[in-house]
């Protein structure tokens, strides 16, 4: 579905220019359905909601936040979300364009031995997580964990600063 939204979107840019070579023309308004395609391939590929969560854990009582985790080598970033629990940090990504969401990594908050919100790439800002063991980093970009932090530490059972 995603990539006939794809071409739905090129068809209708291509007849954007193709048109705008006309005098005369109003072309404009033939931006809202792109806009409107653009909107619903976000939704089928990135998008994943609380109720996702909840379907996917089987509870409600945990904290949750829109995130990306960011590739090892800091080139590509996978949307999704994090639910924090007390016991575990899990990290879920959409499954595919009819819904549904995968764990795509998890922790322990055991495991965990700090945290650092600052950029995580040359463009967003996000969380960096300290892991036990390998000296091991996982990023994750977010707009909202900065005003988020108390709710994140709380979520945790980890002490106000």
């Amino acid at each position: 579905m995603s990539r006939a939204i794809l071409l739905a979107i090129l068809a209708l840019f291509g007849v954007f220019v193709y048109l705008i070579s006309f005098r005369g023309i109003i072309v404009w308004p033939l931006m809202i359905p792109v806009a409107v395609l653009l909107a619903l391939y976000y939704v089928t590929t990135s998008l994943v909601t609380r109720r996702m969560l909840e379907k996917a854990r089987g509870e409600s009582g945990f904290f949750s936040f829109r995130a990306s985790l960011v590739s090892k080598d800091g080139t590509s970033l996978t949307p999704g979300a994090l639910a924090v629990t007390q016991s575990e940090i899990v990290f879920y990504a959409r499954k595919g364009a009819k819904g549904g969401v995968r764990p795509a990594w998890s922790c322990f908050v055991p495991e965990i031995e700090g945290y650092t919100l600052k950029k995580v790439d040359d463009w967003h800002n996000g969380i960096i997580l300290s892991l036990s063991g390998e000296s091991q980093e996982v990023k994750f970009a977010s707009r909202s964990i900065a005003k988020e932090e108390g709710r994140f530490r709380a979520a945790l059972g980890w002490p106000e600063e």
